[in-house]
């Protein structure tokens, strides 16, 4: 019969602070080597990039080799290329695979004393950190380490709603142009998050009203070529200003689904009949598969919606299934891309496109995103 050692059951009760997922790997590379099981000890995020193949073979493979080569934690951190504050940072911070981190001397020397006590905090904090420092640069990334996350529960680093601050700070201090013309209140690291949030929004809404379009004066609506036989059209509800007037006007709850459109759990929209709101519907995808199904679809004051309403909306969410292209949307803004180019080529040009499609839905998604954060506190 084997008896455990203390320092064995150390390592095991290292695993258990780890995500589930990750516990079987980790408790089979520290069956591997001894040495394995100290650097689970004393460099939990090096372990678990290690176990989780967060890296490429070769990248892995010889990280392996310097840890049972005996290679001190920054030789054996090089080539998985992973930050040394990384070190300080508790294995329930850990889920799915490594991002890109932020280590700039700077960063590095500050971060340490950011980093949260509370590890129920530790995965969302990472998270949000990664990103800062992606989508900004290394002074937003220690001030977003320094405030506290807006939300318990982690989401993955692609789903993080820190693009539009991101981009307002980035251009309050490296940008020229138009998008930096437009900021009344530049970001600053001691600023507030509610005060930063604030003039973020209002960086925001400028831009907005330059993609806006104005209704013209005579002739049929702005939306009537995209209206289907029955008259019926389906409005993108995709910000918490939009939700919270369907709400108003419909006599509903919808404007309490605005942190789950912004984290894409769900998509809302409004059918509507010329200006006339007849109906809300809520759309999901069915479990992994990518159809989506109307999960409700309520009428004002969630009452029952007659035809032909039913029927349009379950045309609509077909095509919209199976080619969004297909299923005409009647967006709020209307979208130039040579002056959303000119606007965000700066930023581009540093931290890429990505986030940043010259689509109204692109510019939908950054002000549900403004106004997730503005409603965090």
């Amino acid at each position: 019969m084997m008896i455990e050692t203390e320092k064995e059951k150390a390592v095991a009760r290292q695993i258990g602070r780890f995500e589930r997922g990750a516990r079987r790997r980790l408790r089979k590379l520290a069956g591997l080597s001894p040495r394995l099981g100290d650097l689970i000890m004393s460099f939990p995020g090096a372990a678990f990039a290690i176990a989780t193949n967060s890296f490429d073979p070769d990248r892995t493979g010889e990280a392996v080799h310097r840890v049972k080569a005996g290679c001190g934690l920054k030789e054996i951190a090089k080539p998985l290329g992973l930050p040394m504050w990384l070190k300080r940072v508790p294995p329930e911070a850990f889920s799915g695979k490594l991002a890109v981190l932020p280590d700039g001397d700077k960063f590095a020397q500050k971060i340490s004393q950011r980093i949260p006590q509370n590890p129920a905090y530790a995965s969302c904090w990472l998270n949000w950190v990664s990103f800062a420092g992606q989508a900004g640069d290394d002074d937003f990334a220690l001030w977003i380490a320094a405030q506290k996350p807006p939300f318990v529960r982690p989401v993955p680093v692609d789903r993080v709603p820190l693009r539009p601050l991101a981009a307002y700070a980035w251009f309050s201090n490296h940008g020229d142009g138009i998008a930096s013309e437009l900021i009344e209140k530049p970001w600053q690291p001691t600023m507030r998050f509610e005060t930063a949030t604030e003039a973020m929004r209002k960086w925001l809404d400028a831009i907005a009203a330059r993609f806006r379009p104005v209704p013209p004066r005579r002739g049929p609506g702005r939306y009537s070529r995209r209206n289907g036989g029955n008259g019926l059209r389906m409005v993108p509800l995709r910000t918490g200003p939009q939700l919270r007037e369907e709400g108003r006007v419909m006599n509903h709850c919808v404007a309490t689904y605005a942190h789950l459109v912004a984290s894409g759990e769900c998509l809302i929209f409004s059918v509507r009949k010329g200006e006339t709101r007849l109906a809300t519907m809520e759309i999901r995808r069915h479990g992994q598969c990518k159809a989506y199904g109307i999960l409700q679809l309520q009428g004002p004051g969630n009452s029952r919606v007659p035809e032909p309403v039913p029927s349009f909306a379950k045309s609509w969410v077909e095509r919209y299934s199976s080619n969004p292209a297909s299923a005409p949307l009647a967006d709020e803004f209307q979208i130039n891309p040579a002056a959303w180019h000119q606007l965000f080529e700066p930023y581009a040009a540093a931290k890429g496109w990505s986030g940043l499609e010259s689509t109204s839905a692109s510019l939908d998604k950054l002000l549900a995103e403004a106004d997730l954060l503005s409603h965090s506190r």
